[in-house]
């Protein structure tokens, strides 16, 4: 039987709605021969993923999926086989938190301005372990019965243009990949075709993520087709990177995305990614 991976996974240490722990159990009833823990800029929940794997028999790779910023745009940079105590990474992730308290008091202030029924001492109380963010405000707003799903908090709140988004902090590509290497990591190009670049620009985004210090691209995706990933990876061959792939679970957040088999059951990531990942490492 062919051995599986999933090395996009997040947890209550983000903005995901499962534990570390239960990303593992579910993991393992699925199969799994690894999964990765990427958590958005936090490596809070590595310790006990790590932990559960040991006890489950599952392989847990540490990692984190860190913002970035490419032409005043956003892109987002996979780390695997981190250090979480490298003093490096340690300090990126305290400016990460900073950053994010920030943006989240202002858009909480303008809420609660606004006659909205919410506070960040509620927030804290709610996710006491995470690092919150956008996710956070939109499902508390559901709670308080102001909207019934996520998607209409952001396309009426929330989301870019509307009335309660502000910008947020990002690490600088170059910083990001840096940063992951110092760590003693491996930096990878999240889902390449989500930043909506056309095909030559797709191509310099990633020549220019490869000369950054990224040395591999998420050609497995939960959203993904076959044929698409296939490009993927000829990509990947052609600019000499290795491969990486992931569902993107979130559990409950996003329940259409399934761990292990992303969202058409197209995903399939085979373990073999894991020793190309580490033999990218070596090299």
């Amino acid at each position: 039987m062919e051995k599986l991976v999933d090395l996009h996974i997040h947890t209550t240490a983000s903005d995901g709605t499962l534990t570390p722990r239960q990303a593992v159990q579910l993991a393992r009833s699925l199969g799994l021969a690894a999964i990765a823990i990427t958590d958005h800029d936090t490596t809070a929940g590595l310790a006990e993923a790590t932990d559960a794997g040991a006890a489950l028999g599952v392989e847990v790779v540490p990692g984190l999926e860190l913002s970035a910023e490419y032409r005043d745009g956003g892109a987002h940079i996979l780390g695997y086989f981190i250090d979480p105590a490298a003093p490096a990474l340690r300090g990126a992730l305290d400016r990460f938190v900073q950053a994010r308290q920030a943006r989240n008091e202002q858009i909480v202030a303008a809420l609660a301005a606004d006659g909205f029924d919410i506070s960040m001492d509620e927030l804290r109380t709610a996710w006491p372990d995470t690092v919150l963010g956008r996710p956070h405000i939109a499902e508390f707003l559901m709670r308080r019965g102001y909207a019934a799903a996520m998607d209409e908090v952001f396309d009426r709140w929330l989301g870019k243009g509307r009335p309660y988004y502000r910008p947020r902090w990002r690490m600088p590509l170059a910083e990001a990949a840096a940063v992951i290497r110092a760590s003693g990591g491996l930096a990878s190009v999240a889902h390449p075709l989500q930043y909506g670049f056309p095909p030559d620009e797709l191509e310099a985004f990633l020549r220019t993520a490869k000369d950054a210090g990224c040395g591999a691209l998420e050609a497995y995706y939960s959203k993904y087709s076959p044929a698409q990933q296939a490009a993927l990876q000829e990509t990947a061959v052609r600019l000499a990177l290795a491969v990486s792939g992931g569902s993107d679970f979130h559990g409950a957040r996003k329940p259409e995305v399934k761990m292990g088999t992303g969202i058409h059951g197209s995903l399939r990531a085979p373990y073999d990614l894991l020793d190309g990942l580490r033999a990218a490492m070596r090299s």
